[in-house]
């Protein structure tokens, strides 16, 4: 069992879409979580198209029903004030600070082969600091965004069957972006990857490596 797990989303509702259910089975079994938000989406000026009060609301209302606080990272801006995430030398070094002073055990962040440019620039930033770490590293699932993902290739697949109605009210706190639709296709993949744990719901991973 794991003891201390860090999940590492590019933005608020990465986590919860594409690992909740695991985090949620692992944090009742007695492990803590920490949970990382890369970009910076309290930005000195609003989105264009969702509303920087809402999604506050919608962050602060799952950091309160996960028990977890989130460490959300600050970026720079651009011109038009959205904050943007860079793989480079710099996130990298505030992500070294987070994983190196966390001894953690099983990390767990997007794949590469999302189509977000975000979600591939966590990917790269988590991977390029895990160069000296030992532990387990776990990519996860985040339909819709890797509905198109052909890189994936789960190999690890966790019965979230007793968390599976948690992990949809969690994603649901992100209600300005989260039609029932979506929430009805996310359960769906969840029962589609329970085929392969004999359950009703299951979250699927790639284990990327493990040293031990």
């Amino acid at each position: 069992m794991f003891k201390k797990i860090l999940a590492i989303g590019a933005h608020p509702d990465d986590v919860e879409l594409g690992c909740s259910g695991t985090l949620l089975k692992y944090q009742a079994q007695g492990a803590d979580i920490d949970i990382v938000v890369c970009r910076d989406d309290n930005a000195p000026k609003p989105s264009v198209w969702r509303d920087k009060a809402k999604m506050q609301q919608e962050y602060k209302q799952s950091e309160e029903l996960f028990g977890v606080k989130f460490n959300i990272l600050k970026n720079p801006t651009d011109e038009d004030g959205r904050p943007v995430l860079t793989w480079n030398s710099k996130f990298v070094k505030t992500m070294d600070d987070i994983v190196y002073n966390g001894n953690y055990d099983l990390i767990i962040t997007h794949s590469p082969g999302d189509h977000h440019q975000d979600h591939v620039n966590t990917f790269h930033i988590v991977n390029s600091t895990l160069r000296r770490w030992q532990g387990e590293f776990w990519l996860m699932e985040g339909g819709p965004y890797s509905n198109k993902n052909q890189q994936f290739k789960p190999n690890v697949f966790v019965d979230i069957s007793d968390h599976i109605d948690k992990k949809i009210e969690l994603v649901s706190c992100y209600d300005s972006y989260f039609s029932d639709t979506l929430l009805h296709n996310i359960k769906g993949l969840a029962a589609y990857r329970a085929q392969m744990t004999n359950s009703k719901y299951a979250e699927a991973f790639e284990c990327k490596w493990r040293t031990i």
